[in-house]
Parts: C-alpha cells; structure tokens; sequence
C-alpha cells in the first residue's frame, strides 16, 4: 500500500534517529585511510583475471586517497577505487563497500549532470568492479555485505523507477548496462549472489544489518527473474525471532515493514515481535517506527490489539505538546490512521482527537510536504471512523494549491472518494485544480486507472454532479468496453 519510506525522528538513543529506515551509519567501523604513496612496488597485487582493466586506470594525483563520500562523479568513484586496486589492497574490501555504497546518492542527485568523459572505459572499470564483489562477495565483512546489497539494489530500484530515455545521463546509462538486462546484451546478474551469500551469513549480522537485509528484498521481491527472494526473507525473519530481544524499535519496526509489504505469511515473526515489543515503552518510538509497526501489523492482518492501545496511549501520554507532535511526518499521522483503521481498532476519543488536531495543524502548514497518497489513506480512514469535515475542507484546498500530481496518485485519490462515498466539494468541481489535472494527464493513464475514473464519474453522476470533464469521460468509457489488449495497442 505504502511505498514511500518513512524516515525516524532526531534522537539516536536506542530507540530511533536520524538516519531513514533500513540505512545506518557505518562511519565508526571505517579504517584509518592510507596515503596514497607506496613505495614497495614488489610486493605481489592478486587480481581477478577478469578484471585486467584495473592496471589500465590512471593514478589520481593527489597526496592522499579521497573518501568515497567526497568524491563528485561515478567516473572519479571509478578511478578512486582502482587507485586502491593497484596499491595492492584487493584483500580489503571495505573500499569496494564504499563505492556502492555511495553510488545511489550520485545516480539520485537530480542536480548532477552526471556527465562521464570515456564513458567506455568507464564500463569496462564498471563491469570489473561488478565481477570483483561477485567473486569476493563471500569474504565481506557482515557489515560491508548488507551496506553493498543494500546500495546495489536502491541503484536497481532507482533505474528501473526511472523511464529510459535518450536524455538519460551518462552515468545513469552506465549503470543501466551494468544493472538491467536488455535483449542485445544480457547483464550478469549480481543480485542472485548477494541472495545466495546471505544464507550462511545471518546469524553474524547485526539487528541493523538484517534491517538492510530485508529493506533491499523489499526493493527486489517484484522481480520475477531473482529466486529465493522469499527464501531468504523466511531466513531472516526466523532469525529475528530467534532472537528479538537484541533488537531495537528502529530495527525492528523496518523488517516488520518490509514483511508485511511482502506478502508473506510470517506469522511466529509477528508472534514473537509482538510480544516483545509490548513490552518495551511505546513513549520511546519514534513517529516513523509507530507508523511502520502499526502498518506492519494492519497488513499483514495480523491481531494484536496491545501494540494498538500502547502506541495510542504513547501518543496522548507523551506527544502532548505543539513541539513534539511536530516530530510527526504528514505520512506518519496519515499512515498511523490507516493502520487503525485498516486492523479495525478502536480508537480512544482522546487519541482521536490529538491525531485530528495534529493532522489539521499540519494541513494548515504548507511548508509541510503531503502526498497525494497521504491524503488518500486520511480519506479513507476518516470515513472507517469519525469524519471531520474541517480536515476535508483543508485537504481540498492543500491539494488545490500545492500538491505533486501523477496519474496513479489521481487515479487513486478518486477511487477512494468513490469507495467511501466521500465527496468534497471544493475538489470535484469541474474548475479544481484536481479535476484540471486529472484532464491534462489524459494521454497518460493506464488502463486500470481510467476503469478508476469511470467508476468515480457514474458516482458522481448518481449524486447530480458533473464527473469529469467530457474529453476524459469518453476516454475512460472505452477503457471500460474494450479489453486491455485493444485499448494499448497490443
């Protein structure tokens, strides 16, 4: 349901911080860098034979080798890390860790030109990097294996996310010939080893390397070509309740979440975690693991009326004040009333209260950053609940002025009007910036998104309002009559 990522508030005490879910800092564990002169130039470098390309790389100049993270380009990453090939430390592998790591922030860094001046080169340095972590991948530290699985596939996410283009970066098209099969040239796979490696490995990861583990899955398990996928992920959730009581809220809260997205029955896991996380101090989570713990739950269907009543009662008890409700994310408080809603928990009108006051305190903030799909997911719990009509009112003018539109997020938001026979005035009229918007995607829906907003039309029409405008009705209609084949030309 979910798939933006929650991220945790500012407190580092064991019970939440400031890194997003499923990352962590690994900057404690790195060694001491080395300068970049070496004079023994006997001493025997050992290379994979596949990656001759090393020797081929120019030295950097530089007195002393830069970290991964002050590195501005993927070209100058490269070039760092076969610096570190050839002062012969292919033994240490924390470097190798470093660049992928890195890697995700320079490919989703909208303001980088990502421009490379020998892009074949670069492939060539690309590949031999790939197929050096594929061969050594056994001999990571834990700590460096999840930090590289977790980077290689938020790049794999990242690309596959992005519509392929002849405008697409040179770095990013680097990467996609690294990453992504096409039918000319089919790309070895590195996924398929980090699966396989991870099995032996479990019992030494730490709780937050497990959190890395399971929050790369969640950025695999849709593709149909890996295997084991949920193999793994039951490894893992077996491990963690094995032994919970080593893990924190934050931790714990991303596996639980990344389950639950999953689809996978793991019923023990939810058991276990439950009763564990019972009995720790609910005033201690962060807003962000109330969320992912409540979702987890309400997903995965699974009953646990105790972890409902102590988050709500964290929330009265100890987020009181105008200041700490402001720790809550807009996708926090709309995340948490879905969760509710979605486990049909009773809620407390003292809970109720403060997450209405909240919400609206938010909605009446418009430096405060609401999704589309946060305002769905507030929609449809408000109307399993209380409805406010205050709270409707400001979420029709939030999304009248500021809010990012795409055609699923429309699609979805009428969809959820229709199914809770929700109208909102302000929002359906045919002059609204939504009902405008709506018109101007027309050329871009997808079939199963116009069958949303025929179904919201004809609602509309039984309650004696326009619907949507007659350029997009008509589009719709045939989406409604014809199979999906014909429509898409197929």
């Amino acid at each position: 349901m979910k798939s933006g990522r929650f991220t945790y508030g500012q407190r580092n005490n064991g019970r939440g911080g400031k890194f997003p879910l499923g990352e962590h800092n690994h900057n404690q564990r790195k060694p001491q860098r080395r300068t970049a002169f070496i004079c023994n130039v006997s001493k025997k470098i050992s290379t994979p034979s596949h990656s001759s390309p090393l020797a081929a790389s120019p030295r950097l100049s530089s007195s002393r080798i830069p970290k991964m993270n002050e590195c501005a380009s993927i070209e100058e990453m490269v070039q760092v890390a076969f610096d570190n090939f050839l002062q012969g430390d292919c033994g240490e592998l924390r470097d190798i860790a470093a660049f992928w790591s890195h890697s995700p922030k320079i490919i989703d860094n909208v303001n980088h030109d990502g421009v490379v001046q020998d892009k074949e080169q670069t492939l060539i340095q690309l590949r031999a990097l790939r197929n050096h972590t594929v061969k050594f991948i056994e001999q990571f530290d834990p700590a460096d294996f999840s930090k590289s699985f977790l980077a290689v596939t938020k790049i794999f996410s990242s690309l596959t996310m992005k519509q392929q283009d002849a405008g697409d970066r040179d770095d990013i098209e680097l990467f996609r010939c690294l990453l992504i099969e096409n039918e000319d040239q089919p790309s070895e796979n590195p996924f398929q080893f980090f699966i396989y490696a991870s099995m032996p490995l479990l019992p030494q990861l730490t709780p937050r390397d497990l959190a890395c583990g399971s929050y790369a899955l969640s950025l695999l398990s849709w593709s149909s070509s890996l295997k084991d996928v949920n193999v793994l992920l039951d490894a893992i959730s077996s491990e963690v309740a094995s032994r919970v009581n080593q893990f924190d809220s934050r931790s714990l809260s991303r596996i639980l979440f990344d389950v639950a997205k999953s689809g996978q029955s793991q019923p023990q896991l939810f058991s276990v975690a439950g009763r564990y996380l019972c009995d720790l101090d609910a005033t201690r989570f962060a807003p962000g693991e109330m969320a992912n713990i409540l979702f987890a739950f309400a997903t995965a269907k699974e009953t646990n009326p105790s972890i409902f009543e102590n988050i709500a009662d964290a929330v009265v008890a100890q987020y009181t004040s105008s200041t700490r409700l402001s720790w809550f994310k807009p996708a926090d408080l709309s995340t948490i009333m879905w969760s509710f809603a979605r486990a049909g928990e009773l809620q407390t009108g003292q809970f109720q209260r403060k997450m209405h006051n909240a919400l609206f305190a938010k909605l009446c903030r418009m430096h405060e950053v609401f999704r589309l799909d946060d305002m769905s997911d507030i929609i449809w719990a408000m109307s399993r609940s209380s409805s406010n009509q205050s709270i409707l009112t400001k979420i029709a003018t939030r999304i009248n002025s500021d809010v990012q539109y795409d055609t699923a997020s429309l699609a979805r938001l009428a969809w959820t009007c229709y199914q809770s026979n929700v109208h909102i005035d302000g929002l359906f009229c045919q002059d609204s910036k939504f009902m405008t918007a709506c018109l101007e995607k027309k050329e871009e829906y997808k079939d199963d998104e116009l069958r949303k907003l025929y179904s919201f039309h004809l609602w509309q029409q039984e309650l004696n309002c326009d619907g949507l405008p007659s350029e997009l009705h008509d589009k719709c209609f045939e989406a409604q009559l014809l199979p999906s084949n014909l429509l898409s030309g197929d």
